[in-house]
């Protein structure tokens, strides 16, 4: 009974160091307590579990930070641990409140996706489409509804100019969307017929991963000209894994890329493309912008 006491008044000082602080590392908790480190991050799991801490998305030295309902927006004191583009666009978020996804760029769209302390994803649908906004973790739900209204509704004059130009485009959309979804079938028909047969690009990626020795962990998608996996492989730094996309194209392009990397951080991976073409020009600042979080490799044919 005595251990049982001292367990609660341990979790109980927990608690109150984080009311009194905020958003907290179980390593700063352990040397205010003077307990070890291990022992108060299971404390910690622990009032998790009860519902009385809850944890962050983020990571401070590869810890996330324990903190209390209600104590959200002081996760915002951390966002020097953010990345470069993270940081741009929690500044544009806070500044602007609300952002339509469709309007930022690429390298942004990724990096909203990724603060998911502070960036909180609202889907609508606006004249039979569904629209994306990002509203600020901090912001009322009725401002928010306020906001998006505000942003989606055209001045009057407007919409008697462009209404019927609005209306073809979105009849001349259905019909690309129709036939798209059409030829989709009509290739999905075509892969499980030929799901039998042999692929040789298929065969290539294989042989490369046999020969560079990556272990793949998990198999996510299998067609005859794209692959996708885990894979972990040995650096001179240890073990590494590795969110793997294998396409046969002459060219990675600028959406091969983002879509990648948004996968790929969302499984918190770097990301590797292997395709027997090159990256594209206009892809390639891109790229170079985020070489340390994905890597191309050419397969040679």
């Amino acid at each position: 009974m005595p251990d049982m006491q001292k367990l609660m008044q341990t979790k109980e000082r927990i608690l109150e160091i984080i009311k009194e602080r905020g958003p907290e590392l179980p390593v700063r908790v352990a040397s205010t307590i003077s307990q070890n480190n291990i022992f108060t991050a299971a404390f910690m799991s622990e009032l998790v579990g009860e519902q009385k801490l809850k944890l962050s998305n983020m990571r401070v030295g590869g810890s996330p930070l324990y903190y209390i309902s209600g104590q959200e927006e002081q996760l915002q004191k951390y966002t020097e641990y953010l990345n470069h583009k993270e940081k741009e666009a929690f500044k544009l978020l806070k500044q602007n409140e609300i952002l339509q996804d469709s309007e930022q760029e690429p390298a942004i769209r990724v990096a909203l996706r990724s603060i998911k302390d502070f960036a909180i994803p609202v889907k609508i649908i606006d004249n039979s489409q569904e629209k994306i906004f990002w509203k600020i973790h901090t912001l009322s739900n009725d401002k928010t509804k306020e906001l998006i209204e505000k942003a989606i509704t055209p001045i009057k004059h407007e919409i008697k100019q462009e209404i019927k130009e609005e209306k073809t485009l979105i009849k001349e959309e259905l019909k690309q969307i129709e036939k798209s979804e059409s030829i989709k079938l009509e290739q999905q028909v075509k892969e499980i017929k030929n799901k039998e047969a042999n692929s040789d690009f298929l065969d290539k990626i294989k042989k490369v991963m046999s020969e560079k020795e990556y272990e793949i962990t998990k198999e996510i998608l299998t067609k005859k000209k794209e692959f996708t996996a885990k894979i972990r492989l040995n650096t001179h730094l240890g073990q590494q894994e590795l969110y793997m996309v294998a396409k046969d194209k002459k060219k990675i392009t600028l959406d091969d890329i983002v879509s990648t990397l948004q996968k790929a951080q969302a499984e918190k991976m770097p990301a590797l493309i292997i395709s027997p073409g090159e990256v594209d020009k206009k892809a390639l600042d891109y790229y170079k912008e985020w070489s340390n979080l994905i890597k191309h490799q050419k397969l040679e044919i």
